[in-house]
């Protein structure tokens, strides 16, 4: 591919038009220094362009309530059964105590997820034990807003309960939910799905859920599990499917849509071993990481805004690496981390708001604290 062919691509992209996954695919697949440097420029350019040179980062704690899971997940070295080393179950006063603690830190969220624990039920039932999860906390802390429950665990509570995915949302939504993590979307193949998560739900049901909530009101954000078995071509294909399922909330007038995308490189150091043997390295590859971050923001374009590169994964210097090829925002400060973490993760589980800040001082841009649905937090802002 000429350098004429690659930019042509690009100058169509700077004039706001949407690519075609062939055009992303030949972004992809280049290899020399001067063309991997006008993509980045191209992916920083719109991001300038589409939301400016502030950046942004959200006060939040995880708690991920359980580790107990019925699912065998190939990448996955956080799930346990209930009789093994390490399992836990939070109760209600721990999940009281983790939230108190993260308000008396300034947070505004609590990110909440767990393991597919068929145990976790109330009156033989699952949607109310999940019920209670939130209301736990929105009682004792209305203001905070819950980034709680992926599509994964929604197909979880209908199927246990024998419900529609309509009715789960929209119980957890009048109990309090805020908006969906748009986790469990690992890879959009599903011949690739049934090598690294067999057990999780297809591609059509992940979006058949996210697409569920924005009609109901429900912000969702968005993610790729990326650096593993996948292709460039499955890489672009998964971009394109979020697009899509974006256009649609958008053409359809839907009250939600997707907040952010987030790009989650693949930590391997202490996955199970079938596929640990499979994938070459333990630790994600910045490079490879990077280009592909300029790519979905060039292909994803106007459509979904927010691009947020993942500090656990890349530790911080890469994150703030990834403000340089089209990044926005620079995620949360976690306060806890533990699925990322238990498999290898050397960015740590835990970020200081001031920390987070020095970071995206150092890249030569501004901060501005913010909510999950990304509006400003404005006593936060530095020039």
């Amino acid at each position: 591919m000429t350098a004429i062919s690659v930019n042509s691509i690009l100058d169509r992209a700077l004039a706001d038009r949407d690519l075609s996954p062939a055009d992303a695919a030949i972004l992809l697949q280049q290899k020399e220094p001067a063309q991997i440097s006008a993509i980045r420029e191209a992916a920083d350019a719109l991001r300038q362009r589409q939301v400016g040179d502030r950046v942004t980062y959200v006060i939040n704690r995880n708690i991920n309530f359980t580790n107990i899971c019925e699912q065998h997940c190939n990448f996955c070295a956080f799930r346990r059964d209930r009789e093994d080393e390490g399992a836990f179950w939070l109760d209600w006063g721990q999940i009281l105590e983790k939230t108190a603690e993260a308000v008396r830190r300034g947070a505004t969220e609590i990110c909440m997820q767990g393991g597919l624990n068929p145990e976790a039920k109330i009156r033989g039932a699952s949607l109310p034990y999940y019920q209670k999860l939130v209301r736990t906390i929105k009682d004792e802390f209305p203001q905070l807003h819950l980034h709680a429950f992926s599509p994964q665990e929604i197909q979880f509570i209908a199927r246990e309960d024998g419900l529609t995915y309509r009715d789960v949302i929209a119980a957890l939504q009048e109990a309090g939910v805020g908006s969906m993590p748009g986790t469990a979307a690992e890879i959009f193949d599903d011949r690739l799905r049934q090598i690294i998560c067999p057990e999780k739900i297809n591609t059509a049901t992940w979006l058949e859920i996210v697409s569920t909530a924005h009609r109901l009101g429900m912000p969702t954000t968005s993610t790729m599990l990326c650096g593993h078995l996948e292709t460039p071509q499955q890489q672009i294909e998964h971009l394109a499917k979020l697009r899509s399922l974006q256009q649609t909330a958008i053409a359809e007038q839907y009250p939600a849509r997707i907040t952010e995308f987030i790009l989650l490189p693949f930590v391997g150091e202490q996955a199970p071993a079938p596929l640990r043997r499979r994938v070459s390295r333990d630790q994600p590859n910045l490079s490879d990481t990077l280009h592909l971050t300029a790519v979905a923001r060039i292909f994803l374009g106007k459509w979904i805004p927010n691009h947020q590169p993942s500090w656990v994964k890349l530790g911080l210097n890469g994150a703030t690496t990834a403000l340089d090829w089209g990044c926005n925002d620079i995620g949360g400060t976690l306060m806890e981390e533990h699925i990322t973490t238990m498999a290898g993760a050397k960015g740590g589980s835990a970020m200081e708001p001031q920390t987070l800040q020095q970071a995206i001082r150092s890249s030569g841009r501004s901060y501005q604290q913010r909510d999950t649905l990304y509006q400003p937090v404005e006593k936060t802002v530095c020039c």
